[in-house]
């Protein structure tokens, strides 16, 4: 006889099983898989860390280093012998090299900072990695002689910013060597728009180290960017990019004497961010005709080809882009991928998930094969019923074309209404996928119908699409939005009287920008919302200040923008708002200054409006432990709960 098991429904006490896996790593060869795996700790309120191994062909993962705190960033010598790492030591990341058969950990750095990005070099003998440089005199800081000016900076800074620049040492450990020294710094911290922090690239024959400069050390500074190579014998830099700022992401092709890099297309930063290779013969834009926002790139080995990550629709995807011809896309079925790494045989491994299914390692090929899954950490989960996600595509009045993703109810009857909560996205140059997200399934879970709006801004419709919220932070996108509901509601299948707004970073922008011009809201949370320009631009750090000036077209005293820094402020609004809101800050927030969450509090409860404030201890922006990531969601849920 057969038995029928009822799938579970998904509660907040069961995401505490969710394994986090992070940073696929292939070896050259493109036989094994390093990874990192994270199992919540709330006993200690941590992930504990584990260095696994694992191989293309299948079989059970190898834990190599067991049990860290915060372990990070591994990546195989060329040879295939050894993993490097970040691990912490008592309060800084310093650089660990194991042998990929286990063993004991060589710990090759022991500075006073934090080891942030690195990298080996071709033969395998050393590796380039960027510190911070310590404070020239701290004797006469420790004497309280450490007044500093204040330049582009974040209002908790509370020191001098000091750059990051590039040392070497050997593999088998020993005295380091600076490389590189000067005011200039390394770039390390978040873009303004889009772009990261990356790891140095060395040339094949190991002779010169590419990375991303920036101008100085201010953190919101990192739209000052360029491209550079140093020479390993003499420190020498010479500037590689063609761009005067915003160049990110520098990789060697491993075979020739060129280098990708990432940078906008244009009009201005807001637009999508295309592969241009610089090479001794020329320089040029490698996808102008890949209106797609590429989010990595990579050379692809014995080949002109370059690999690519960029968001379309409502899912991330791969492609492979011939130096002639059109892109190509991979076939990844329902998978939505993260970072990735390719061998020189070009197998590509990468972390990937679904609506349905949380984050495991996958392989494919650069031929296009089906993708292998090769771990089930969060195999957990399988055995929970999840709501359906679909796109949806509409326009907005003003002709705009949006896309988003609309997720069921579980046990979804189509002759039913059910209440609808928006998750609004931040960014705003970002985009929802069909990636596994906790809120969205929980909220499923709960009978709500969720809807995930990629409004204008977005990157995931191409470049016009994404530069359409240039000087219409608020208006354009908030139109959007309102258009997406109605064609949901169109389907006859929303209670219009139970409609809840939530959202992070701009998505909480977008909440409270939503909550100040529609009453139709029962109930809204804004998470770390930016709400006032103004201070936004005055005191936000992680490139926010060229952030605001490039998003609004100037600076609040520029007298083209100047207004626009009020008109577009949410806040200006909050006499209008009567929806009943939940506030949530991390106390530590730079990227968003948590002033700008008291403004908005003060301002519903001066006028008796229903309003919670929650203050995340310490959090920047976004919880990063399990114990208060577990708490943001909780009050989240039980606030819209309330209210619907």
């Amino acid at each position: 006889m057969t038995f029928l098991v009822a799938a579970l429904t998904l509660t907040l006490a069961d995401v505490r099983h969710l394994v986090s896996i992070e940073d696929a790593q292939i070896s050259n060869d493109g036989n094994r898989v390093a990874y990192v795996q994270g199992v919540p700790d709330f006993v200690h309120d941590r992930y504990n860390d584990s260095l696994r191994v694992v191989s293309v062909f299948g079989g059970t993962p190898r834990t190599i280093v067991v049990g860290k705190p915060k372990l990070e960033s591994p990546r195989w010598s060329p040879s295939g012998d050894s993993v490097a790492y970040l691990a912490k030591v008592k309060d800084t990341e310093q650089l660990f090299v194991v042998a990929a058969a286990g063993g004991a950990p060589r710990q090759l750095t022991h500075g006073p900072n934090d080891v942030e990005q690195f990298a080996w070099n071709p033969n395998g003998t050393q590796l380039a990695y960027v510190t911070q440089d310590v404070p020239p005199d701290a004797t006469a800081a420790a004497r309280g002689e450490n007044l500093f000016d204040v330049h582009d900076d974040g209002y908790l800074t509370s020191a001098k910013p000091l750059p990051s620049h590039i040392w070497l040492v050997a593999a088998h450990g020993g005295p380091a060597r600076r490389l590189t020294e000067g005011s200039w710094s390394v770039l390390e911290t978040a873009p303004p728009f889009v772009g990261a922090a990356t790891d140095p690239s060395w040339s094949p024959d190991g002779t010169s180290i590419v990375f991303t400069k920036q101008a100085d050390a201010d953190d919101s500074d990192s739209d000052q960017t360029t491209i550079a190579a140093v020479n390993v014998a003499t420190g020498a830099i010479r500037t590689i990019g063609s761009h005067p700022k915003y160049e990110y992401q520098p990789v060697y092709s491993l075979e020739r004497d060129a280098v990708a890099y990432l940078s906008p297309r244009g009009p201005g930063p807001i637009s999508d961010l295309d592969v241009f290779v610089a090479s001794a013969a020329a320089q040029r834009d490698e996808t102008a005709d890949f209106d797609a926002d590429v989010v990595q790139a990579a050379f692809v080995p014995n080949s002109d080809a370059l690999l690519l990550l960029a968001p379309q629709g409502v899912t991330n995807t791969l492609w492979l882009k011939p130096r002639q011809g059109a892109a190509r896309r991979l076939d990844l079925g329902p998978l939505s991928p993260g970072s990735f790494s390719i061998a020189r045989n070009g197998t590509i491994a990468f972390v990937a998930s679904r609506t349905d299914l949380p984050p495991e390692v996958y392989v494919t090929s650069v031929q296009g094969s089906t993708p292998t899954r090769l771990t089930f950490a969060n195999r957990f989960f399988e055995r929970f019923s999840f709501g359906r996600s679909e796109e949806i595509v509409w326009t907005a009045p003003d002709g705009q074309r949006s896309d988003g993703l609309l997720t069921y109810p579980v046990n979804f009857v189509a002759t039913q209404k059910y209440p609808l909560v928006l998750r609004i996205h931040g960014g705003p140059e970002a985009s929802t996928t069909r990636g596994f997200e906790v809120l969205r399934q929980l909220f499923a879970a709960r009978g709500w119908l969720v809807f995930e709006p990629n409004y204008r801004g977005s990157d995931n419709l191409g470049s016009a699409h994404e530069h359409a919220i240039f000087r219409d932070p608020g208006s354009g996108p908030g139109s959007d939005v309102i258009a997406g509901i109605a064609a949901i509601e169109k389907m006859g299948i929303v209670d219009s009287s139970r409609i809840a707004v939530t959202g992070h970073s701009y998505g909480g922008y977008m909440t409270t920008w939503l909550i100040g011009h529609d009453h139709r809201w029962k109930a809204a949370v804004v998470g770390d919302g930016m709400v006032d320009w103004v201070t936004e631009y005055d005191e936000s750090a992680d490139g926010n200040l060229a952030w605001t000036r490039d998003s609004l077209g100037g600076t609040p005293m520029d007298p083209a923008s100047a207004d626009l820094y009020r008109t577009g402020s949410p806040i200006t609004y909050a006499s209008q708002i009567t929806t009943p809101t939940l506030i949530i800050s991390g106390t530590a927030d730079e990227t968003v200054p948590a002033a700008e969450s008291y403004e908005l509090f003060h301002a519903l409860n001066d006028r008796g409006v229903p309003v919670r404030f929650v203050a995340i201890p310490g959090a920047h922006h976004f919880p990063t432990d399990p114990v208060h990531i577990e708490g943001y969601d909780r009050v989240t849920l039980d606030w819209i709960e309330r209210y619907l």
